[in-house]
């Protein structure tokens, strides 16, 4: 019976691991899902004021934040997302060299192809974290809107530290043989369940 309970426990702190690595995915994708809606309302706000400007000269025709704070709207947007994309198999990649071939193979491809992300991906965290900290020490701040910079390098970090942590959910799912993407959480899976 011991013997039993011990993969169990096992399996259990992977597929625990696995899930709290998915909520902070769907989190960070929430959160890019309101970047992309005040994006819009940016570039909205920037259409309505100029339109106005043309009927009442004396009202500026621009909103002057609105391409830095786009730029860093759109940024946080994919940054956010990334984790969730890896998840739901939504990443580019070529499925040639191992399209016909043993899962076995397969596996191992993607367990190198991770193995590999992870580590540029974590040296992309490490370079985006430094330059966050080392803007925040040095004050720096952008030319139009006068923003402290380490507040949108601290998001794009973040976006790179769950891209990092969904990478290793994803070669401890392969070493345990689980599934590595959650077809459930694809935007069109909601609407083939209906």
């Amino acid at each position: 019976m011991s013997d039993m309970t011990v993969p169990n426990r096992k399996n259990s702190a992977v597929d625990g691991f696995i899930r709290v690595v998915d909520v902070l995915a769907i989190a960070a994708t929430w959160a890019a899902g309101g970047c992309l809606v005040a994006l819009t309302g940016l570039m909205l706000a920037q259409v309505g004021v100029a339109t106005i400007s043309r009927f009442i000269p004396a009202v500026r025709g621009d909103i002057p934040i609105v391409w830095e704070y786009g730029t860093y709207l759109m940024g946080f947007t994919f940054m956010l997302g990334l984790a969730m994309t890896l998840r739901a198999g939504r990443h580019i990649r070529l499925a040639m060299l191992t399209e016909n071939k043993r899962q076995g193979f397969q596996r191992g491809v993607d367990l190198l192809n991770s193995v590999v992300a992870l580590i540029l991906v974590g040296f992309l965290t490490y370079s985006m974290g430094r330059g966050a900290f080392t803007a925040m020490l040095a004050g720096s701040t952008s030319i139009a809107s006068r923003t402290p910079l380490w507040i949108p390098l601290s998001v794009f970090t973040l976006g790179c530290c769950l891209l990092s942590l969904q990478l290793v959910a994803r070669i401890v799912a392969n070493l345990a043989g689980r599934p590595l993407e959650d077809l459930s959480l694809r935007a069109e899976a909601s609407q083939i369940d209906e």
